[in-house]
């Protein structure tokens, strides 16, 4: 249902952008503070991820204490994540006249489709910890509804105008990202131990069990937090074409997940790491109050460590808390085009 919503959102957007360009025509975009013109822009945007979410257990006091041998690893596919959006942004109307504020809000939905695979690899061996012991590959979907994938970001701070041909940004940016996945259908192979646990003799590949999965397996759901400060460069290379270049760099990441099994749930909360994300638009201006903007970023992170909870899928009742134990990652391109539409605000500045 939210896709839905998302995608009436969408068209919204580009209405509202078009409709006060043909009211109002373009010398009615620009408002005053002070004595110093802003514009504010809408943006309907589509675009799509292309990366990996990594979901990890870690060996605690099974391969000793706080290691970072790994006990299992799921990596859940965005090949692609198909997202529709809109984004709302403030700037001085040309940022290389003088000091200015700049901020920017974006919000994105992600479509309910299948985005490509999710892959879950075990190493249960206690005497060989590099020996792969389970493997299993399930169909990834991003789920809808009260579940589906929502990306929030803003970002805001001053322009500094480097002579007359471009202007550094100092930026802070805040990100937020919910994903929710179900793993669903598939195979699976499985060594064969005569302990879990406590293995004595493990059983060449030929002898693996091997299992066929129908239905949903499993379902994960991840949401970020990311404050980070960044640094940027706005360079208009031509009166049509304006490139902006942003890059942060952060260690404030703070991650909740959900991983329900069928006769499991874990609850892992994480926090610290790296996030880096660099990114870069390119506009098209062939008037005032149209562009057309080509957006691509990379968004990486890693080393978020935490704890889990267990419980069962029908109670939230802690079985077992491992500290620690848990871990996570993001890797992904973000391209996107956008259409923005600058408002008549400065029908405003006339009136007052």
């Amino acid at each position: 249902m939210k896709s839905i919503y998302a995608f009436a959102f969408f068209v919204s957007i580009v209405g509202m952008g078009v409709f006060p360009v043909s009211t109002y025509g373009q010398d009615n975009i620009d408002f005053s503070i002070g004595k110093t013109p802003y514009r504010i822009s809408l943006a309907a945007d589509a675009g799509v991820l292309l990366g990996q979410a990594e979901e990890i257990v870690y060996s605690t006091t099974y391969f000793g204490s706080n290691t970072d041998t790994k006990l299992s690893q799921l990596l859940w596919d965005l090949k692609p994540m198909v997202y529709l959006g809109s984004a709302l942004s403030l700037s001085r109307a040309d940022p290389l006249a003088g000091l200015g504020a700049t901020a920017e809000l974006s919000v994105k939905f992600g479509l309910p489709i299948k985005s490509g695979t999710m892959e879950d690899r075990d190493w249960q061996n206690k005497d060989d910890p590099d020996m792969l012991t389970d493997f299993s590959s399930h169909d990834a979907y991003i789920q809808g509804g009260e579940q589906a994938a929502l990306l929030v970001d803003f970002s805001g701070g001053i322009t500094i105008p480097i002579k007359s041909t471009v202007a550094l940004k100092a930026l802070l940016s805040f990100s937020y990202m919910h994903f929710s996945w179900s793993g669903q259908d598939g195979n699976g192979e499985y060594m064969q131990r005569d302990d879990w646990y406590n293995p004595t003799e493990f059983y060449p590949a030929e002898e693996w069990r091997r299992e066929t999965f129908q239905g949903t397996v499993i379902t994960y759901d991840q949401m970020w937090v990311i404050i980070s400060p960044g640094l940027g460069i706005f360079w208009p290379v031509h009166h049509v074409l304006d490139l902006d270049f942003r890059f942060f760099i952060s260690p404030l990441i703070f991650v909740n997940d959900v991983d329900t099994h069928p006769n499991e749930r874990f609850y892992d909360t994480m926090k610290w790491g790296l996030y880096l994300e660099p990114a870069l638009d390119i506009s098209f201006t062939p008037t005032r109050y149209f562009s057309l903007v080509l957006h691509s970023s990379w968004r990486y992170t890693t080393g978020t460590r935490g704890d889990t909870a267990t419980t069962t899928p029908q109670s939230n009742i802690i079985i077992k808390k491992i500290f620690n134990g848990a871990g996570v990652g993001y890797n992904a391109f973000d391209v996107g085009l956008s259409l923005k539409f600058a408002l008549p605000l400065g029908l405003l500045s006339k009136k007052n």
